[in-house]
């Protein structure tokens, strides 16, 4: 599924994740003021070499 918004083109999905690599992501996301699907695409962007969307 695809959503159109302000930021783009976007992707939900649903995954498992072991729940302490969820607490420290989700502590990260806070202490940088930002929301877990923001840090979750920070995280998979640098994984996998894609520059910070321009429009972000």
């Amino acid at each position: 599924m695809t959503n159109e918004d302000s930021n783009g083109p976007t992707a939900r999905t649903t995954i498992e994740v072991d729940r302490q690599v969820w607490r420290e992501v989700r502590a990260e996301a806070v202490s940088e003021g930002k929301n877990v699907s923001e840090k979750l695409e920070e995280i998979l962007r640098d994984h996998v070499g894609l520059e910070e969307d321009a429009n972000a």
